[in-house]
């Protein structure tokens, strides 16, 4: 009869179709039978169905579904099959309260099986104007939408990257490796720190939202704000150059056509407001290290006495290790293998004077080779104060304290300046930009390569005229 049980039930109970009640001899509910005959003259008379016992077939609903909750579920799930599939519109009409019109329909919209997480109001309360505002609006209100959802999601775009540009190897810092821009970690850091505590903030703080926003006006605006912090001119125009490394990244991912720091001019360095770095005098450093200092300040002595005869960096010294002090043709090096460049990546003549002293410390320190030759009771590398503290212990045996080492602008990092004067006056000549660290040409790199054979013959002979410098201006040979 293409009807349901429920209402065939309904038309049995309420005594409107014909039909048989059979015990159930299990002391079950009464089966319901019908007879063929009477049903046709059921029909032939003409069945009147009363309409208003809805509320019957409701209990009875509501009966099989709390006796037989298994069975009624069974015949749910197997009458889906029968049901015809409803292609959905697109769109759904929603009734919000409105003052003046009562309610107005909102339609939300489906996009790729998703409902759009934001609805539009038709300004109706008529149901077959809004279905038409939803048909005919529904590609310029989606397109708007992704429009301005693109434009929400920009400023994590660029902040994401600013983030994480100078991350410790973040996908930008792989990328920049690989076209030969290295970083040591100590560079690295202090590029993190400038984006995150100046560049970042300043761009919130002006409510900066995409990278195009980003102009050479905005950026001279930053130079200023870095001023009115105090940063001296070249701080501030190396924290110009640290961004523009991003927005360079961002030209060649095409995300900007040019890199609006290419405009700014950078600060004048004020000649009264750069104070140069001083150094010793060379005769007065004749012998300093053959005298005896004081055996508490071991450290001090070592990381002078290194720096003055090597002209180390002194992130150079934070990471040797023991394993780093080689031999080369009967002349001792330090293998510096990481560095502020590529051109720093070098072998650094060891005098014999200062290569005793080292063995004497390593053996007392119990190091073992891959230890580093200068480091914390717990492994960590020296503080900067640790080294400020040694350039005062040197100053103590020149007859300088602590506001004389000021006044004459004598720092730590003086030995560098020192050594360079030393080998200038002894005409090392080209090898000595190599040992310094410094950019050399390919020849010059190629001519004192020590990993082949003739390159090993060559700066070992170098090598030799750097100790003989060192022998005549700065230690006393007995």
């Amino acid at each position: 009869m293409s009807i349901s049980e429920n209402a065939l039930n309904a038309l049995a109970y309420s005594g409107q179709i014909p039909h048989l009640k059979i015990s159930d001899p299990f002391g079950g509910a009464p089966n319901l039978c019908f007879n063929s005959t009477e049903l046709i003259n059921w029909f032939n008379v003409g069945p009147k169905i009363k309409t208003n016992n809805a509320n019957q077939i409701t209990c009875l609903k509501k009966q099989l579904h709390r006796k037989h909750p298994a069975a009624f579920l069974m015949l749910k799930n197997y009458d889906k099959q029968f049901v015809t599939s409803r292609k959905s519109k697109g769109y759904n009409l929603t009734k919000v309260p409105n003052k003046k019109l009562g309610f107005i329909y909102y339609v939300r919209y489906i996009e790729k099986g998703k409902l759009i997480p934001t609805r539009w109001s038709t300004h109706t309360n008529d149901f077959n104007a809004a279905t038409n505002f939803a048909i005919e609006k529904r590609k310029l209100l989606l397109t708007e939408y992704s429009q301005k959802n693109e434009g929400k999601k920009a400023p994590n775009k660029l902040y994401s990257i600013l983030n994480n540009y100078y991350k410790k190897d973040s996908q930008y810092q792989i990328y920049d490796n690989r076209r030969g821009r290295t970083l040591t970690d100590e560079a690295r850091r202090i590029y993190h720190n400038a984006i995150l505590y100046h560049f970042i903030p300043f761009l919130k703080k002006r409510r900066i939202q995409t990278i195009e926003e980003i102009d050479t006006p905005l950026l001279v605006n930053f130079q200023d704000c870095l001023m009115d912090k105090g940063l001296k001119p070249q701080t501030v125009n190396h924290y110009v150059s640290f961004a523009s490394h991003i927005l360079d990244y961002l030209v060649h991912r095409n995300y900007i056509k040019t890199n609006p720091c290419r405009e700014v001019t950078p600060l004048r360095i004020k000649q009264e407001s750069y104070k140069i770095r001083n150094c010793y005098n060379v005769k007065e450093m004749r012998g300093i290290f053959n005298k005896r200092w004081d055996n508490d300040d071991e450290l001090s002595y070592l990381l002078c006495l290194l720096i003055y005869s090597t002209g180390m960096r002194n992130s150079e010294m934070d990471r040797i290790k023991v394993k780093d002090i080689v031999r080369i043709n009967r002349s001792w090096f330090i293998n510096i293998t990481k560095s502020k460049s590529r051109f720093g990546v070098r072998m650094v003549p060891l005098h014999n004077f200062v290569y005793g002293k080292l063995t004497r410390y390593i053996k007392k320190q119990n190091k073992n080779p891959e230890e580093l030759l200068f480091c914390q009771q717990n492994g960590k590398v020296l503080p900067r104060q640790r080294y400020t503290n040694a350039n005062i212990a040197l100053g103590k045996y020149t007859k300088r304290d602590k506001a004389q080492l000021k006044k004459e602008n004598i720092t730590f990092y003086s030995g560098r300046h020192f050594w360079k004067t030393m080998m200038n006056a002894g005409d090392l000549g080209e090898v000595e930009e190599y040992f310094m660290g410094h950019k050399v040409s390919n020849n010059v790199a190629k001519r004192y390569n020590h990993r082949d054979k003739q390159g090993q013959g060559k700066i070992a002979q170098k090598a030799q005229a750097v100790f003989k410098i060192l022998d005549n201006r700065l230690f006393i040979q007995r």
